[in-house]
C-alpha cells in the first residue's frame, strides 16, 4: 500500500483511512455505501497483520 501512503504525504484523500473515507462521503466523491465497504476492508486487513503477527512470535517462542 505504498500508494495509499504516497496520496497522504500530498495531502490527496484516500479511501483507505477513516479520514479520507469522511472527507470523500461529505464531498460526494463515494457513497455511504461504499465508504462502509472500505471500512471493512481496512478491518479485514488489520485483523490479517495482527494474526501474521501473533503467529510470527508463536513460532518465535517455539524456536527458542
Amino acid at each position: 500500500m505504498a500508494e495509499d501512503e504516497d496520496n497522504e504525504e500530498k495531502g490527496e484523500e484516500t479511501v483507505y483511512d477513516e479520514e479520507g473515507r469522511e472527507e470523500l462521503v461529505e464531498g460526494e466523491g463515494i457513497s455511504p455505501e461504499e465508504a462502509g465497504f472500505m471500512k471493512g476492508y481496512e478491518e479485514a486487513d488489520e485483523e490479517k497483520k495482527e494474526k501474521e503477527e501473533k503467529e510470527g512470535e508463536e513460532e518465535k517462542e517455539e524456536k527458542e
